[in-house]
């Protein structure tokens, strides 16, 4: 009887070293073949594994899994498999004695991962916001945070939100990770949940908008902020550091706009003189630029262009070409580029519809503003810092010598009014210091020093539906005028209404 007692013993242990070992092999092989294998554990931020920076022990009869980088570690007891899939393990954790909890080992470069990594990340930073704002307000009662995305409401995921409560007094709060792709996008996404706040908690008083982003990209978000209303809500902005201290942050030291305006060149040919590109179709547009070269367009759609006595042609990339390329490039292009085209699939078709409306505009600025004069009209000047932001801007000016700022759109977006100002900033700083005139921008004309007015343009149908809560957080001061286009805008400029501010259609 003893001796098979010691058998049985011996057995189990062999069975239960077995299985630690073929778990280990599993996960080993697993993230062998994975090009970014990371841990990901509720409430932390996903950790990845790197050779040398991880590995598996033995303790108690238990697998205990250990990963590590310069500033965190992760020890974990393996009870067992839940689940086994080709682009992630999920493990049984033992956090406590006869507690289970789960861990999962994920390859994030698998599409139906992206989302799970960034779900960790949003889970795991808004434990750390709850915990700061304990600290900042303590005499408030955190009423909620969460970081789901309610469509419905144009609530993002990508910022974390909260709502703080003092007796009848409320706090909106609203925080941006360490690792956001746009810091600045949080003033928008801030007052729409401010807006929802207001109206779910009507018998409330909830006057204060507070901002948390990370250490050193507060500025871009202080810079809009900085034109919040007062009257409208008390816009308070935090900044915090690798180990969520947190300080207030003076909106006047957000630093200076960031901007260049270069001088304004002619070009050398400004209407393309060259025999054999007299030749090209009569679509196209020779768009002069202020570095003084000369874009050729299609309908917004840039495919060539001369500068110092050079040709270059291409769509994604340019390369030297000679002007018989770039008519037969041309003529490809006006082909299946045109309103009437059968295939509004083909890729130049719906390639750049905002350069495609932006040509629109220029051919006749009258259309969205009657005060507009035809030209010139200058495109993405001034130049912001950090390089081109991938949406259309126009400079014009009026009749009355005043400057208008044109942003364009040809889809929804809830950032336009921010982008919009944005640009307004950078146009005003430029005029308050004299450099059009000095530089040689709008030559024969006296730039009236008023700041300038905004046109924001887009299909009538395309205006988010959060623009005018935006604009009418916004102060007065700043000159908005929305003006909204039919849907067939493509073939010809139809304004189906121009609104000032923050007004509603009807």
């Amino acid at each position: 009887m003893i001796l098979l007692t010691v058998i049985l013993l011996t057995w189990g242990r062999v069975s239960v070293q077995s299985e630690l070992q073929n778990l280990q092999s599993v996960v080993e092989t697993f993230v062998a073949g994975a090009s970014q294998p990371v841990v990901l554990d509720p409430g932390e931020e996903p950790l990845a594994l790197i050779a040398g920076q991880w590995g598996f022990s033995q303790w108690n009869g238990r697998l205990v899994l250990q990963a590590w980088n310069a500033e965190r570690n992760l020890v974990r007891k393996i009870a067992g498999m839940k689940l086994q899939r080709r682009d992630r393990i999920a493990l049984v954790t033992e956090r406590f004695p006869k507690t289970e909890g789960e861990l999962q080992i994920a390859d994030l470069s698998a599409p139906a991962n992206h989302e799970l990594g960034r779900k960790t990340s949003r889970v795991a930073f808004r434990e750390r916001f709850q915990l700061m704002l304990s600290r900042e307000f303590p005499q408030w009662r955190l009423e909620e945070v969460t970081v789901e995305q309610n469509l419905e409401h144009s609530l993002s995921a990508s910022y974390a939100r909260a709502f703080l409560r003092s007796g009848s007094r409320g706090i909106a709060v609203i925080a941006a990770p360490p690792d956001t792709s746009d810091p600045a996008g949080i003033v928008a996404c801030g007052l729409i949940w401010l807006n929802y706040l207001r109206t779910r908690e009507k018998p409330l008083t909830i006057q204060t908008l507070a901002l948390y982003l990370p250490l050193k990209g507060e500025r871009a978000a202080g810079l809009r902020a900085a034109w919040i209303n007062r009257a409208f809500v008390e816009c308070r902005l935090f900044a915090y550091d690798d180990r969520d201290r947190c300080g207030e942050i003076d909106f006047a030291d957000c630093g200076n706009i960031d901007s260049t305006l270069p001088p304004c060149r002619r070009p050398e040919l400004p209407n393309g003189q060259n025999p054999v590109l007299s030749e090209m179709p009569g679509d196209v547009a020779r768009v002069e630029q202020s570095d003084g070269s000369v874009s050729f367009q299609i309908r917004g759609l840039e495919f060539a262009r001369a500068s110092g006595g050079k040709l270059t042609c291409g769509i994604a990339r340019r390369t030297r070409c000679t002007p018989g390329n770039a008519v037969a490039m041309a003529r490809e292009i006006s082909r299946v580029r045109s309103a009437d085209a059968e295939d509004g699939q083909h890729p130049l078709y719906s390639a750049n519809p905002e350069g495609w409306l932006e040509s629109q505009v220029r051919d006749d600025p009258a259309a969205i503003d009657a005060s507009l004069l035809r030209e010139p009209l200058y495109g993405q000047v001034p130049v912001f810092g950090g390089g081109d932001r991938g949406i259309i801007d126009l400079l014009g000016i009026d009749h009355t010598g005043r400057l208008v700022v044109i942003e364009i759109k040809a889809t929804a977006d809830l950032q336009l009014p921010f982008q919009a100002l944005d640009y307004w900033l950078r146009v005003r700083k430029h005029l308050a210091a004299g450099d059009f005139e000095r530089l040689g921008y709008f030559a024969g004309q006296v730039i009236r020093p008023d700041p300038p007015r905004i046109l924001l343009v887009a299909p009538a149908l395309e205006f988010h539906s959060t623009t005018e809560t935006l604009l009418e957080a916004l102060m007065p001061s700043i000159e908005f005028t929305r003006v909204g286009l039919a849907a067939d805008w493509r073939t010809g400029l139809r304004v189906m209404f121009r609104l000032r501010g923050s007004e509603r259609p009807r």
